[in-house]
């Protein structure tokens, strides 16, 4: 399922979609498909580079910020990988755009909202040429920032959610935590189906969105949504992989 997941995800990026359009007019012989093919690539081309579009697709689907309250406290609090990446040239890795998630990690604990930080996430590249572990090097970094390295459990074999949820359930019940609330941190728009996996897991959650990718006052029109945006393409791809995900979660209930 796991390599099935990601060539459905690169079929489903739009880029893919507008390539195969181009070549089909450009093989095609019959000048008047030729003709409706260019005027579809256009039509594509425009509609998927509208930022305008996918950010008011995407809204409905994001939670929104869900702020602890000064007294909340939780013996755990969950956070999902896909926040790093590795170059393979300098053998290092580096925080990505999803990194809120390992900020937002570090201040619940330093606030006293979280008692101790799991942290879920291989390696999830379909070729793995190298050792790194995702979770060893975001714990690293959260003992460089002072906190202890007996309060962070990491698990690095899982490659998606539904093997987030499946592993991060074995440490819960090795800690005596498997009936306890846990605080769930991921990104905003993942999080409505992060947590549906983790609660058919049986595990409780106090959601904490973070990682916004849109923000509530995106959705308003402005000039300049008009220029064609490579980053609209990318969003895209990201909500159709997401809505997979769903459907998949929705059948698989």
């Amino acid at each position: 399922m796991y390599w099935i997941g990601k060539i459905i995800g690169a079929l489903l990026h739009p880029i893919f979609w507008i390539f195969f359009l181009l070549l089909t007019a450009i093989v095609i012989k019959n000048e008047q498909i030729k003709k409706r093919l260019l005027v579809l690539l256009l039509f594509t081309f425009l509609f998927f580079t509208n930022i305008w579009i996918i950010t008011n697709i995407m809204t409905p689907f994001h939670d929104p910020p869900n702020p602890m309250e000064t007294n909340e406290v939780y013996e755990a609090g969950i956070v999902l990988g896909g926040i790093t990446s590795y170059d393979r040239k300098s053998r290092e890795g580096y925080f990505n755009i999803s990194s809120d998630r390992f900020i937002q990690t570090a201040l619940l604990y330093k606030k006293g909202h979280i008692k101790k930080i799991i942290v879920s996430g291989g390696q999830n590249e379909m070729l793995k040429e190298d050792d790194f572990s995702e979770s060893a090097f975001i714990k690293k970094n959260l003992v460089d920032l002072g906190i202890p390295n007996e309060d962070i459990f990491i698990e690095e074999a899982s490659r998606n959610t539904i093997e987030n949820a499946q592993y991060c359930k074995a440490i819960l019940k090795q800690l005596g935590l498997e009936k306890k609330p846990i605080v769930l941190i991921t990104s905003a728009f993942h999080m409505q189906r992060a947590n549906a996996i983790f609660k058919k897991q049986g595990i409780a959650t106090r959601t904490y969105p973070c990682a916004l990718s849109i923000l509530p006052g995106s959705g308003k029109f402005k000039p300049h949504y008009l220029i064609p945006s490579t980053k609209a393409m990318d969003w895209w791809g990201t909500f159709l992989k997401e809505m997979v995900g769903r459907v998949y979660l929705s059948f698989s209930n």
